[in-house]
């Protein structure tokens, strides 16, 4: 990872319907040093988060200015700070359409990793802390909480420039406050491009297809556990899953069934896919709650240690975890005792 440009500008409105107001850093932030570290927090956030879309500039908004202003940075014909300048008062212009009080710092990188270009714009939050002064008086700061992020966008520079490619722009979109998100979505221009969850769901019924015809039960289910592993994998790296890769490091001998089988029963699924994370962690568990119970199990014990009557309404589990037994063990002996 090399930062080739990073800058840092702010932007706040002290109360209500008030007009925003943005102080702008005239150069660049020296890509060393803790704004590295704050970086890379502030990336792995985006890269873990479950809230991630995947899309692309609205082709419809003609008049955004982020996509050819990254163009001229990309022609050497604007400096990175420029861009940033301008793009922020873009923003003020979006949240001059909102009336909360806010305040934020807003960070833009351009980050190189082998040789692929990454821009990133985040949204920075902070959290109050307490700290005692030399006079040992007890005073209060705000700190930089890379851990919570509200509003982001990545736009993989490369995947930009290639014709018909609809998911190279991903956006981290906090529903907490609809007005501030709709105003960052503005900003961006960012428009969705898949629907993950609908995606997701119609890979999983292939891999179910897949499964289904093994001739081994449990390889079956080691197949699905893996293929789950690594798409869940893929996600928390923010990288899409890619079915050949994937279909060799399923069978080493035989490296291209897997991908191959989808082709012929689902051959509009793309080659590389992003995939929603929490509908791949329901496919391998079953999980339900109320006031009083709470159960969640693997899918893989589903007929043999756990079976469901569904005529009875009754979940039948065999072979129970030795702390559960032993607190059963304790209860009863104790209920026995007490009575």
């Amino acid at each position: 990872m090399t930062i080739k440009h990073c800058t840092i500008h702010k932007i706040s409105r002290s109360k209500p319907n008030a007009e925003p107001v943005i102080q702008l850093r005239p150069n660049e932030v020296s890509s060393e040093g803790p704004v590295v570290s704050l970086f890379e927090q502030l990336k792995l956030s985006f890269t873990r988060s479950t809230q991630k879309q995947y899309g692309l500039f609205n082709p419809e908004l003609s008049d955004n200015p982020i996509p050819p202003l990254l163009t001229k940075v990309q022609e050497e014909n604007l400096s990175f700070s420029s861009m940033t300048h301008q793009a922020m008062e873009h923003l003020k212009l979006q949240l001059a359409k909102s009336t909360e009080p806010f305040q934020t710092h807003i960070l833009f990188v351009i980050d190189e990793l082998v040789e692929q270009e990454f821009f990133y714009a985040f949204w920075i939050n902070h959290s109050d802390a307490q700290f005692i002064d030399n006079e040992l008086t007890v005073d209060t700061l705000q700190m930089v909480d890379p851990s919570k992020l509200t509003y982001a966008i990545k736009l993989d520079v490369e995947q930009w420039k290639v014709d018909g490619w609809d998911q190279y722009l991903s956006q981290i979109l906090s529903k907490g406050n609809k007005e501030l998100a709709d105003c960052f979505s503005a900003f961006t221009g960012f428009i969705s491009s898949v629907d993950l969850k609908a995606q997701t769901e119609d890979f999983l019924s292939v891999v179910d297809e897949y499964v289904e015809q093994q001739d081994d039960e449990k390889l079956g289910q080691q197949l699905k556990s893996k293929i789950v592993e690594y798409c869940i994998d893929q996600d928390m790296a923010g990288s899409p899953v890619d079915l050949s890769h994937l279909s060799s490091q399923l069978d080493e001998e035989k490296p291209e069934q897997f991908s191959q089988f989808i082709s012929e029963k689902k051959p509009e699924v793309r080659k590389e896919l992003y995939t929603d994370r929490a509908s791949l962690k329901k496919y391998v568990r079953f999980f339900g709650r109320d006031k009083n119970l709470s159960i969640s199990f693997s899918s893989d014990m589903f007929g043999d240690n756990i079976v469901f009557d569904e005529q009875s309404d009754e979940l039948i589990l065999k072979h129970i975890p030795k702390s559960l037994k032993a607190q059963l063990t304790r209860y009863l002996k104790k209920k026995s005792s007490d009575a």
